[in-house]
Order: structure tokens, then sequence, then C-alpha cells
């Protein structure tokens, strides 16, 4: 009867003790609910971030703002960035750069090929393992890429050729800078420019045409070396964005601030190349409508990914710039050639 008793009092103490503890887990997972009542977790989470690369064919200031774009926008986009370049005009380190990416399985990339030819087992490398690749800046057309966003390079190198033909009023001789031999970008820029010139003005003549391979100081050097080979040229071309600002580094030193004689009309509407129109070394540039990629990529490569079809080829157009609009250039409509 004793042994009873104390067996119940026992029982009963652990009761006693378990409802004490589950008091107290209720008073604490109330302390840690926000207001309303609804847990942190409650709510679901939602889908996974996706990482997209943005690969440029350089580095260059020309393609940090576009990077820096899409950063920005990704954060409302619900997606990551993750920017490349090679140092230097090289295809290989371009390669290595998309077989990194694609053991990182990303879920997209927007690559503006270095060299055209040289990239696209790469690209399609990628695309058979279920990354969505687009081209922008530069296209591959002998490769599987799903879209390109940029410039139609061509129809630049027209308008390019009609600015030409305008401030030289129909004759006369220019040297071209240009950058990396192997970008397709730049060379349909060249084509358009001769094209154009030896359907509408044939008195102009393409006297020499040397690359940079993107580097600015061989940039200066070549600009150098045509001016010496040919001095009797009228205008120097610029191809790629760091002709306008190397040559205008001759011209400052030579002393040819608003030199009718010797014209610079250039490609891209870097600082330098802006400044240069400023102070009256560059006659006028051709710019790239390249601040809104960015967001046009993400919302390709956002597409793409949902499954959804998209536009397959997105020439944003391009624009003329002299010093009577420099300062309201950017709202002005895209060229259509006349």
């Amino acid at each position: 009867m004793k042994f009873t008793k104390r067996l119940l009092a026992c029982l009963m103490l652990v009761c006693m003790i378990l409802s004490l503890v589950a008091c107290s887990n209720q008073k604490q997972t109330e302390s840690k609910l926000p207001e309303g009542g609804q847990t942190e977790t409650q709510e679901p989470t939602g889908e996974a971030q996706r990482t997209f690369a943005i690969v440029y064919p350089i580095v260059h200031p020309f393609f940090e703002p576009i990077g820096a774009d899409a950063e920005e926008y990704a954060k409302t986009n619900n997606c990551t960035i993750i920017t490349k370049a090679p140092d230097s005009s090289n295809a290989q380190q371009q390669i290595e750069i998309m077989e990194n990416l694609i053991s990182m399985n990303v879920d997209g990339i927007a690559i503006g090929p270095t060299d055209t030819s040289a990239l696209v087992p790469t690209i399609n490398k990628a695309i058979e393992k279920g990354i969505k690749v687009i081209c922008f800046e530069s296209e591959a057309p002998d490769s599987d890429a799903l879209a390109f966003i940029g410039t139609d390079n061509y129809k630049a190198g027209r308008h390019l050729g009609e600015v030409i033909g305008k401030n030289l009023n129909g004759e006369g001789k220019i040297v071209i800078l240009t950058g990396l031999p192997t970008q397709f970008s730049l060379n349909e820029r060249i084509r358009g420019i001769e094209e154009y010139l030896a359907e509408k003005y044939p008195n102009i003549q393409v006297v020499d045409t040397q690359p940079s391979e993107g580097d600015p100081q061989k940039a200066v050097t070549c600009t150098e070396n045509m001016i010496q080979a040919h001095p009797d040229f009228d205008a120097l071309i610029g191809i790629d964005a760091t002709a306008g600002p190397a040559a205008a580094s001759v011209w400052k030193a030579k002393g040819w601030q608003d030199d009718p004689d010797h014209l610079i009309l250039t490609f891209d509407d870097m600082e330098d190349n802006l400044q240069g129109v400023r102070d009256g070394y560059i006659k006028a540039i051709v710019a790239q409508r390249q601040t809104t990629w960015a967001e046009q990529i993400i919302d390709t490569l956002n597409a793409l990914c949902d499954g959804e079809s998209v536009e397959a080829y997105n020439d944003t157009g391009s624009v003329e710039i002299t010093i009577n609009n420099i300062d309201t250039y950017v709202d002005e409509p895209s060229y259509v050639e006349k």
C-alpha cells in the first residue's frame, strides 16, 4: 500500500514537471513571433535565385557600366550576376572563362565573343548542358546562341560612312584604326563603312587599316605609324573604344585642335571621346545604345529560363554625336539610313 502511494506521488510529480516545461516552451515560442503572430518561416520563400554571367570581350571601361547596371537591375529580378572578361585579346582566356561557368552550372550566360569562330564550340557546349546562352555587343552567327542584343554593327558602320562622307564633302583619304582583328562587331563596322563609301562616296579612299588589339598604348603607336606613312590623309576613323582616346592624345601632341585638315571620326561615347568633342579634337562620334543592354540581357535570360520565346535579334541602334547635341543625344532617336 505504501509502495502504491509512493508510485502515485512520483507520477504526479513527473506530470507537474512536464506541464511546467511545456508552458516554458510555449512562452519561448511566443516571444520569437513577430507582430501579427506569423512565424518568419510560415510564408513560402519563393523560387531559388538564378545565376547569370556576363562575359565581356576584353577588360575595358566601356563594358564596366553594363555589369554595374546588370547587378543593380538583378536585385529586383530574382537573379545574381557574375561578370568576367579576358584581360587581353585572348580567345583562349574567354574559352576558359566559359568552361568554368559551364562547370558552375550557371543558369544563363551573355557573352561578347572575342573571336567569333573560336568561341562557337564552347557556346554550343554550354547550350547542350542546358545553359541559356545569348550574345551581346558582338555576334557569333555560326553558333547556337539563342539571341543577340546590341548594335547591328554593319548598319552602324554604314552610319559612320555617312558621317565620313558628310564631313569630307565626298572626297579624301582616310586611315582606319580598329581593335581586335578577330572581333565580329568591329569587322562588320569596317565592312559597313567600306560598302557605304563605295556606293555613295567613291572618291573617298581607305589608304590604311591597322589593329590595336584593344591595347590603348598600341592604339597610339598605330595612329602615329599611319600618320607618318600617309601624311596626306584627311581623317582617322576609329572603330573600337580605344581608338578615339588614342587619336585625341596624338592630336593634342601635334596641336591639331579644331584642325579642318585632320579629322577624328570615331565610335563609342566613352567619356574621353566626349571630352575630345568638347575640346575640338574629335569631330563626330557614332555611339551605340549600350545603356539599354543590361536590362535587356537579364529580361531575355529570364524569359528563356521560363521557357518563353524571345526576339532572336535585337538591334539597339546608333546615334551621331557632335558638339551641337553632345548634351542631348541620349534622348534622340536612333539613326535610320536615308
